[in-house]
């Protein structure tokens, strides 16, 4: 365990941190660093019995969000401790077991390359009903965009191998949605992931969490809603600049199908390049680059479309109703061409 520490973030904790850092101690948890996010001086005392204790406390001047916390704690691990060999995030509510804290950190020594989950059940009756319809949402969420079934997204409990703290600390977000970014982020580099069980635990039915429902969920699902709007505002773009093209400009000819296709794509694709780059995933790549991939995707997507939609104009509908089911299930191939492929970071 000397290579290893507990980081957990922690804003307006009570006295069952205190008991998680006691028991972790007890059980041979070596090191503890624990972040006060902007806490009020209500809580000095638990943070003055954790340093009694021997955790490390480091402190925001204001509130920040868990996501800017875990990634001051990583921050710190990265500089200051260069022997360690990887950080188990917990959370400061006492809804993780020190059994299953312990249980990551041994996890994490058998598969040192994966990030390991820890993952709740949520089909017991126990369970708050925001919470089993939030992890449903974001595990479907995160399915769409990854292909990845993922059982439990929103855990606190995870294992983040050394090897990927700069991934983590350039992962967007600073409050909830941080915690999603950093799956996306390392989806998309090919990490594969160690889906481990734990207990289930709702304390009061998780009514001291400080999760904010409309603005935290809003933020963690900002990027695949912000894509689908960008996407559906383009695909009627896109829809209606071949209606005009292939029944007004070109009267229903058949054979102009994919020249109207071409013509549609070529506007609402440009649209949806400027649109996606500078709000869906702020990309500050090179721009020359990214072109060249949007351009590859672009053209490889559109020809399919058009293809596709061309195969089937034997069915007596217009073409353009055709298209719409066509280019839906062609939405995907473009999300997770520009998520991985155009836009994709660094690694």
């Amino acid at each position: 365990m000397d290579e290893m520490i507990c980081l957990i973030p922690a804003y307006e904790p009570d006295d069952k941190l205190t008991q998680t850092v006691r028991e972790g101690l007890a059980a041979g948890i070596s090191r503890f660093l624990i972040v006060n996010d902007g806490s009020s001086e209500a809580s000095r005392r638990i943070f003055d019995e954790l340093r009694s204790l021997g955790a490390v406390v480091i402190e925001h001047g204001k509130n920040r969000g868990k996501g800017a916390a875990l990634k001051t704690g990583i921050s710190y691990v990265a500089e200051n401790w260069p022997e360690v060999k990887g950080i188990v995030t917990a959370d400061a509510d006492g809804q993780h077991r020190v059994s299953d804290i312990l249980n990551i950190f041994d996890e994490m020594e058998k598969n040192p390359s994966e990030l390991t989950l820890g993952v709740r059940d949520f089909s017991g009756d126990h369970v708050p009903g925001r919470s089993r319809l939030g992890n449903a949402i974001t595990s479907f969420i995160f399915r769409l965009m990854t292909g990845i079934r993922l059982r439990d997204t929103q855990t606190g409990l995870r294992g983040i191998p050394r090897m990927y703290f700069e991934t983590s600390l350039r992962s967007e977000g600073d409050r909830y949605e941080y915690e999603l970014n950093i799956l996306l982020d390392l989806a998309a580099a090919n990490v594969h992931f160690n889906q481990v069980p734990i207990e289930t635990i709702y304390i009061n039915e998780n009514k001291s969490s400080h999760f904010r429902v409309i603005r935290d969920s809003f933020l963690i699902y900002r990027r695949p809603l912000t894509f689908a709007l960008m996407s559906l505002s383009c695909s009627v773009l896109d829809i209606g600049a071949f209606a005009l093209f292939s029944t007004v400009v070109f009267s229903g000819n058949d054979d102009m199908i994919v020249p109207s296709t071409v013509i549609a794509r070529v506007i609402s694709g440009l649209t949806n390049f400027l649109l996606n780059k500078n709000l869906t995933f702020r990309s500050r790549g090179n721009s020359l680059a990214q072109t060249a991939r949007y351009l590859a995707l672009f053209v490889v997507v559109m020809l399919l479309s058009g293809v596709i939609v061309r195969s089937l104009s034997f069915i007596p509908l217009p073409h353009w109703i055709i298209k719409m089911p066509v280019d839906l299930c062609l939405f995907f191939v473009n999300y997770f061409g520009q998520k991985l492929w155009v836009f994709r970071k660094r690694k």
